[in-house]
């Protein structure tokens, strides 16, 4: 499969944006990851577009919607931007890790999002910085736990309610440091990732490189590549906060200890920076026809 890199202008890339989330994150998402991984595999990519099987629009949505205030301004600019670099919308894809999507009319492209709100899009990771193990692992002491804030989706202060009198959950509403963070979440059995304003939950992927069982609350099952990863082996998943209590007590405390090692596994291969855009390509490949284009992917 050959990819070819649409020409777009600088500002559509912008180096930076005004703030960092999570707090202990670099300046750098699947956005900017996945246009450095084509780079970094320059065999993949061809500089005619009428060679091409897709076309790759490499806007860094989420730079350019946050310098715009949140996308309330610079939506006409960037429509027109977008309508000059698409070559063809029926083969063409783009990287989104921004809540809201592009937030512009992108004709027919094929979204691969980070954290999808709506039924279209496919699902990819959403990414952060990976955390430092510490030395000392603590010792395992909740089910479940939970740092964050509840305020950002009406489903977790539902969850926080559910499990209000569970003496062994931890359920914290606010922000901490990345070390609290770390070393609570090692101390569970499972984490619970409810989504926030968006579907995903930046937390889900990072009990998994942590190597604890993650458990998405959500009404979209927004977990990535289901046809490449084995998402019950090493993740749980509820649409309905009223079945989270059977869902924490679904597997033996045995078994989460393997199955967070499994995730540990899975995140490393399969989803951790540079590592997903390998099933981004399967992807690809399986969404194009049968016949013409020739398929293979690294």
């Amino acid at each position: 499969m050959k990819i070819h890199i649409l020409g777009v202008p600088s500002n559509l890339q912008p180096k930076s944006q005004p703030f960092k989330y999570p707090k202990h994150n670099a300046d750098y998402g699947v956005e900017q990851d996945f246009y450095q991984f084509l780079v970094n595999h320059q065999h993949l990519t061809v500089g005619n577009p009428h060679e091409a099987d897709w076309h790759y629009l490499p806007v860094y949505w989420t730079r350019w919607h946050l310098l715009h205030d949140y996308g309330k301004s610079g939506k006409a600019e960037l429509q027109e931007l977008v309508d000059q670099a698409i070559v063809d919308g029926t083969r063409t894809f783009t990287i989104c890790q921004y809540d809201d999507g592009p937030l512009v009319d992108v004709k027919g492209v094929v979204q691969f999002l980070a954290s999808r709100k709506a039924r279209e899009g496919i699902d990819i990771p959403l990414l952060s910085t990976p955390h430092k193990q510490p030395f000392f692992i603590p010792r395992k002491k909740y089910q479940a736990s939970f740092i964050g804030r509840l305020s950002t989706h009406a489903i977790r202060n539902d969850m926080a309610c559910v499990l209000m009198n569970r003496p062994d959950t931890f359920i914290l509403d606010g922000v901490r440091t990345a070390r609290y963070f770390v070393r609570r979440t090692l101390s569970s059995w499972i984490a619970l990732a409810p989504r926030g304003y968006g579907g995903s939950s930046f937390r889900f992927f990072e009990a998994m490189q942590l190597g604890v069982v993650p458990l998405l609350v959500g009404d979209l099952d927004t977990r990535p590549f289901k046809k490449f990863i084995d998402w019950d082996a090493c993740s749980l998943y509820v649409s309905n906060t009223a079945d989270i209590p059977q869902a924490l007590e679904k597997h033996s405390r045995e078994k989460l200890e393997v199955m967070g090692g499994v995730a540990q596994d899975v995140y490393r291969s399969s989803l951790a920076f540079g590592q997903w855009c390998h099933l981004v390509l399967k992807e690809l490949a399986d969404r194009m026809p049968q016949e013409g284009g020739c398929a293979e992917v690294l």
